[in-house]
C-alpha cells in the first residue's frame, strides 16, 4: 500500500468533487505498492516578470526514482469536441486540455528552478467519462484515464510512470512536495496517539521566516509555545534537502529529537546536543558521561573544518553558550543559522540568555496549539513576562485543579488516578492521555512505581540500547517528566506532583511548559501549599 500525505483519514471532503478526489486517492493508495508515495493537494507558485502564477495539484505520485506523475481529477460530465475536452464550471466553459498543458509547463519550470531534474508526467483522470480510442488536439490518449481506465487506476499509473530504480533524488522531491502539501503533519503531536493530527498551515513562522534575507546569515526566533517553531525547523530542513545543502538540526531534549527525526528528510542530521556528542565520540557502549562527552566535542570542533550550510538550533534557551558557539563554528561562511527559543520555557537555573551579534531577532506571541481557555489561564496566572495571544481554533475549558496533601486528605497517587478517570469520563482514550510529573525521575513518587491505580505505566527506564536508543517499559498509560516532554503534546495532559517554593523563580516556567503540552484538556494535581501560592498570586494580580 502506498503512503499518503496527509493520511486519508485526516482528509475531510466538503464537496462532491472533493469526494471523488478522495475516492481516487484511496483507490491508488490501496492499489500501488509501498514504493510509491502519494501527495494530495499540493500548492505551487512561479514568480514571473509581469505576474505570479499559482495553483493546486490534485494528486501527485512519486516512484522510487523520484519521477513524478501529476493527476488532474475532473469529476462529472466532460464535453468532447473536435477542438478538445471542455468542462462547464457554472457559467464558465474551460478547455481541460489547455488547462492541463499550462499546468504541466508551470510545474516543470518550478521543478527545474529547484534543480530537480526528474521525469514529469501529467495525466487527466476522468472517472465519469469514456473517451474512446483517440485523444484530443491538446492531450494524447495515453495520458487520459477515463472511466474504463479508472477500474484499474493503479495499473494505469504503474504502466506509465514505472517503479523506478531507487535514487537519492527521490528524497529531494519528497521534501519539495511535503513543504507544499496544504495540510501538514503536526510534529509535536504525540507519536502513537489517535492518528497523526494535522493542522491547516496558511501562514506563520514556517511560511515567512525562510524568506528573510539577512546579511549576517543569523536569524534568531523568540516565540512562545505553540507558535510553530518546530514546524519552521522542519520547513528549513526540507528546503535545505531540496537545495542539496548540508543541514543539521540540534535541540536539547532527546525525545524531541527522536520525534523530529521521523518527519525530517533522511540524510539530514537530527540530534539532541548530547546525542551529537555521543555519536562524534564513536558511540561508546559504556554508560555515557555526557559532561565528558560534551567537553570532548567542544575540543574537537575547535579543530574541525566547517561542514554545514544550514544549522537549526532549537530550544536555545536550554543550551549553554559554549555548546552554541561550537555548533555555529560548523557553518560555512555563506551558511545560514537559525536559532529558535522560548526563554519562558527555560527550566534550568544555570542557563543564561544567549545573544548572537548581528542576528535579526523575530518575536511571536501567538499560541495556535493550546485551547484558548488554557492560554487565558496562563495570562491570568502571569506565567509569562508578556501575555500570550490565544489563537487556537477551539476554546476548550480552563485547567481543572485538584489538590493533594494533608490539608486535602488525598495522596498524590490517588488524586492523579482520579484526574485520569476524569479524562476517560470526558471521552479521551487511555492512549490519548499523558501523565506529566513535575519532579524528575530521581525524586518522583509516581515514576518510581510500575502502576497507577489499575493501569500499568509506560515510562523511560533511564537506560539505552547498544544503538543509543532509549528503553521504555511496557504499559497502558504513558508517564513522563515535564522537562523530557518539552516540544511534544497530547490531547489530554495530567500535570501532577506540582509542588514548588514560591521564591523559586523557575516555577512559572515549569507550569507554563506543563500547561502548554495539552491540545484539548489539562488536569493539574497540585500540592496544598502550592495551590495556596497560586491563589495568592491571583489575588495580587
Amino acid at each position: 500500500m502506498a503512503t499518503v500525505h496527509p493520511p486519508i483519514s485526516e482528509i475531510d471532503p466538503t464537496s462532491a468533487g472533493e469526494q471523488v478526489e478522495l475516492d481516487v486517492l484511496a483507490q491508488l493508495a490501496k492499489g500501488l505498492p509501498e514504493s510509491y508515495e502519494l501527495f494530495h493537494r499540493v500548492d505551487w507558485a512561479n514568480a514571473e516578470p509581469h505576474r505570479d502564477s499559482h495553483g493546486e495539484l490534485d494528486i501527485v505520485v512519486v516512484n522510487s526514482a523520484g519521477d513524478v506523475a501529476v493527476l488532474e481529477v475532473k469529476a462529472g460530465e466532460i464535453e468532447a469536441t473536435g477542438d478538445g475536452l471542455f468542462k462547464q464550471y457554472g457559467a464558465q466553459r474551460k478547455d481541460v486540455g489547455q488547462q492541463a498543458g499550462w499546468q504541466f509547463r508551470s510545474i516543470l519550470k518550478r521543478l527545474k528552478s529547484e534543480g530537480l531534474d526528474v521525469r514529469l508526467l501529467h495525466c487527466l483522470v476522468l472517472p465519469h467519462y469514456r473517451v474512446g480510442g483517440e485523444g484530443t488536439i491538446d492531450y494524447p490518449r495515453e495520458r487520459i484515464a477515463d472511466a474504463d481506465d479508472c477500474l484499474d487506476l493503479a495499473g494505469f499509473v504503474q504502466r506509465r510512470l514505472g517503479a523506478g530504480r531507487p535514487d537519492a533524488r527521490r528524497e529531494r522531491v519528497r521534501a519539495f512536495l511535503l513543504d507544499r502539501v496544504r495540510v501538514q503533519p503536526d510534529v509535536s503531536a504525540l507519536a502513537g496517539t489517535l492518528q497523526r493530527r494535522v493542522s491547516e498551515i496558511s501562514g506563520g513562522l514556517a511560511r515567512w521566516v525562510p524568506r528573510i534575507a539577512v546579511a549576517s546569515g543569523v536569524v534568531h526566533v523568540r516565540a512562545t509555545a505553540g507558535s510553530g517553531k518546530t514546524q519552521l525547523a522542519l520547513t528549513l530542513l526540507r528546503q535545505a534537502c531540496v537545495a542539496q545543502k548540508a543541514a543539521s538540526y540540534v535541540c536539547f531534549n532527546r525525545p524531541l529529537a527522536d520525534q523530529m527525526r521521523t518527519f525530517a528528510p533522511s540524510g539530514v542530521e537530527v540530534s539532541s546536543f548530547h546525542q551529537l556528542c555521543w555519536k562524534t565520540a564513536s558511540r561508546p557502549r559504556v554508560e555515557p558521561d555526557f559532561e565528558a562527552l560534551a567537553t570532548r566535542y567542544l575540543e574537537e570542533q575547535a579543530r574541525a573544518a566547517p561542514d554545514l550550510d544550514v544549522l537549526v538550533i532549537d530550544e536555545l534557551q536550554d543550551m549553554q553558550a559554549a555548546w552554541v558557539q561550537a555548533l555555529i563554528s560548523r557553518v560555512r561562511e555563506e551558511g545560514r543559522i537559525y536559532l529558535l527559543e522560548d526563554p519562558e520555557q527555560c527550566v534550568y537555573p544555570d542557563r543564561a540568555q544567549i545573544e548572537i551579534g548581528d542576528a535579526v531577532v523575530i518575536t511571536a506571541r501567538e499560541n495556535f496549539r493550546s485551547p484558548r481557555r488554557v492560554a487565558e489561564s496562563i495570562n491570568l496566572l502571569r506565567l509569562t513576562d508578556e501575555p500570550v495571544a490565544p489563537c487556537a481554533p477551539f476554546a476548550g475549558t480552563q485547567p481543572a485543579f485538584t489538590t493533594y496533601g494533608s490539608a486535602s486528605g488525598k495522596r498524590v497517587a490517588d488524586a492523579t488516578a482520579d484526574a485520569v478517570r476524569r479524562c476517560l469520563g470526558s471521552g479521551y482514550a487511555l492512549q490519548d492521555i499523558v501523565v506529566l510529573c513535575w519532579r524528575g525521575r530521581a525524586h518522583s513518587e509516581l515514576l518510581a512505581q510500575d502502576t497507577l491505580a489499575v493501569w500499568t505505566l509506560r515510562k523511560f527506564t533511564g537506560d539505552y540500547d547498544d544503538l543509543g536508543e532509549p528503553l521504555y517499559t511496557e504499559g497502558d498509560l504513558t508517564i513522563e517528566t515535564v522537562r523530557r516532554f518539552k516540544g511534544q503534546s497530547a490531547p489530554a495532559i495530567v500535570l501532577t506532583e506540582v509542588d514548588f517554593d514560591p521564591s523559586d523563580g523557575l516555577w512559572p516556567n515549569l507550569l507554563f511548559v506543563g500547561l502548554t503540552r495539552a491540545r484539548l484538556h489539562v488536569e493539574v494535581v497540585i500540592a496544598d501549599a502550592a495551590a495556596q501560592a497560586l491563589a495568592q498570586r491571583l489575588a495580587d494580580a
